[in-house]
């Protein structure tokens, strides 16, 4: 079966650091996760924020881009469709939901060491360029 789904994501930037979180199955990703039916995706990605961390931000985030990633799982093909916002915060204390089990916030160069470890539709090279 082929799946095709679409998520929304922020890069929260706190001066020139930005916020990863670390998922349970050891890879980080930035905040943010599926769009619900009939919910734009600037809403799922500040909804998803604040799920995920506690912060809150407001709109209208800046649009970074678009990337998509084709994947295997279990029998299903799957096709996931990112949009990636960024936003700016002062508020550094995050809350974390069961999610995550940590965070970091990392300077640009400090988040190039994590490349191979985030996940970003299983392809986070495309993430990199937009930030």
């Amino acid at each position: 079966m082929r799946i095709q789904e679409l998520n929304a994501y922020v890069v929260l930037f706190n001066g020139d650091r930005i916020l990863v979180l670390k998922r349970k199955d050891g890879f980080w990703e930035f905040p943010g996760g599926g769009v619900d039916w009939g919910e734009h995706p600037e809403d799922s990605a500040v909804r998803e924020l604040q799920e995920e961390t506690g912060i809150s931000v407001q709109k209208p985030l800046r649009y970074l881009g678009i990337t998509s990633a084709t994947y295997k799982k279990g029998e299903n093909d799957k096709h996931s469709i990112y949009i990636v916002y960024a936003a700016e915060t002062k508020n550094d204390r995050v809350q974390l939901c069961g999610e995550h089990t940590e965070y970091r916030w990392l300077t640009k160069t400090e988040l190039g060491f994590l490349r191979n470890t985030v996940s970003f539709g299983l392809n986070a090279e495309p993430v990199f360029d937009l930030i």
